[in-house]
């Protein structure tokens, strides 16, 4: 996820356990919704419920939304072409950080 994992060993553990807490945290929402869920309506989910999003900052061990969305898009930055997400922050402008 980030570039300095070459550099700092335990940046890269770091990053492979946010990786796998993040991967875990869309095979919940997945079991939790009964459905097959994309990464970018987890994406959506997390901004949509408050309760999900205080789940996965706890996971992450971060303070903030701005937090979860940079989490979200250093592990797929196409995320931010997607149709549907611009469609949905533009039409929930309050809640974008």
């Amino acid at each position: 996820m980030h570039l300095t994992s070459a550099i700092n060993p335990s940046q890269s553990i770091i990053d492979r356990e946010s990786e796998h807490i993040l991967l875990s945290f869309c095979s919940f929402c997945t079991l939790l919704k009964g459905k097959k869920l994309s990464f970018q309506n987890v994406f959506i989910l997390a901004l949509q419920d408050e309760k999900l999003r205080s789940i996965l900052k706890e996971l992450l061990g971060v303070d903030s939304n701005y937090e979860i969305v940079k989490i979200f898009l250093e592990y797929d930055p196409t995320i931010t072409k997607s149709k549907y997400i611009t469609k949905y922050l533009n039409n929930n402008a309050r809640l974008c950080l």
